[in-house]
C-alpha cells in the first residue's frame, strides 16, 4: 500500500511539474494581439470602436484554423516592442516590418505580406527620385521604415526630415500643406491618395526601396507559438482565405510570398 502510495504521489508529482512547463497556449488562454489601430488599411478603429483591417482579418483567419483565442488591443507603435518584451502582448500584427534590428527583439513569422515604401507627393510638387525632394520637407512616421529610409539620405537631424507620432498625422499635415511628401507603405499612401481624390496627390515609386516583408511577431524563444501561427499562416494561403483578404483591403491579387524572408 506505501508504495502504491508513493508511486501515486509521485505519478501526480511529474504531472504537476508537466503542467507548469506546458505553454499558455496549449491550456486555452486568451491570446492579447498588439495591433495598431491608426494604420488604414493594416488596422484602424470604425466609429463604433471597432478594430479592423487587413491584419486584423489575416490574423483572425489564422487563429481560427489553429483554434487559438485571441483578443486584439490596439497599441501605439512605439509601445508595441516593450509590450511583447514584458508579457503584456504575446502576438504583434501592426504592419511589422521584418527587419535584422526588430529580430534583435522578436521572433518573426513567415512573411504575410510583400511590402515597399513610397512617395506621396503634394499637388504641384514635382519630383523623379526621393533625392530631388533634398531641401523640400518631408514627412515621416517616427521610427518607421520610412523614418529610417529617408534620414538616411538626408541626415538624422536634417531639418527637412519632420517625424510624425503615427502615420495619419504624417498625411494630414501633407493634406493641410505643412509638408511637401510624405514618405511610407505603398498600401497605405495609395489607399490615402485614393480616398482623397481632390487634393490631386501624386504617387512616386523610387528604385532605392527595396522589396520587404511583413511579419508576425512573438517573444523571443517562444517557439510552440510562433510554428502555430506560421502553419495556421501557410493554411490560410492554401485555403484561397488569404488572397480574399488580400482583394477585400487593397484591391489588388495577392502576390507570391516567399517562405521566409530573403537574406
Amino acid at each position: 500500500m506505501t508504495n502504491r502510495i508513493t508511486r501515486r504521489v509521485s505519478i501526480t508529482a511529474t504531472l504537476l511539474a508537466l503542467a507548469s512547463t506546458v505553454p499558455a497556449l496549449a491550456q486555452d488562454r486568451v491570446l492579447v494581439v498588439g495591433t495598431g489601430s491608426t494604420f488604414r488599411p493594416y488596422g484602424f478603429v470604425t466609429p463604433d470602436k471597432k478594430i479592423v483591417g487587413f491584419d486584423i482579418d489575416v490574423m483572425t483567419a489564422i487563429a481560427t484554423q489553429q483554434g487559438m483565442r485571441i483578443r486584439f488591443e490596439s497599441t501605439p507603435f512605439s509601445a508595441i516592442f516593450p509590450a511583447l518584451e514584458n508579457g503584456d502582448r504575446d502576438i504583434i500584427v501592426a504592419a511589422v516590418t521584418n527587419t535584422a534590428a526588430r529580430r534583435e527583439r522578436a521572433d518573426f513569422s513567415n512573411p504575410y505580406m510583400a511590402v515597399r515604401l513610397s512617395v506621396l507627393l503634394a499637388a504641384g510638387v514635382s519630383a523623379a527620385t526621393l533625392d530631388d525632394l533634398k531641401g523640400r520637407r518631408v514627412g515621416v512616421a517616427l521610427n518607421s521604415t520610412g523614418d529610417t529610409a529617408v534620414s538616411a539620405l538626408f541626415g538624422k537631424t536634417s531639418s527637412a526630415v519632420r517625424r510624425f507620432e503615427n502615420t495619419p498625422l504624417m498625411l494630414e499635415e501633407l493634406n493641410q500643406g505643412g509638408v511637401d511628401a510624405a514618405v511610407g507603405d505603398t498600401a497605405v499612401l495609395s489607399f490615402y491618395q485614393r480616398n482623397n481624390p481632390d487634393k490631386r496627390f501624386k504617387l512616386l515609386p523610387d528604385a532605392r526601396f527595396a522589396q520587404a516583408y511583413l511579419g508576425i511577431a512573438v517573444k523571443k524563444g517562444n517557439k510552440v507559438l510562433l510554428e502555430r501561427i506560421n502553419t495556421g499562416l501557410g493554411q490560410v494561403i492554401d485555403s484561397g482565405e488569404y488572397a480574399r483578404i488580400h482583394q477585400k483591403w487593397f484591391g489588388t491579387a495577392a502576390s507570391q510570398l516567399p517562405a521566409t524572408v530573403p537574406n
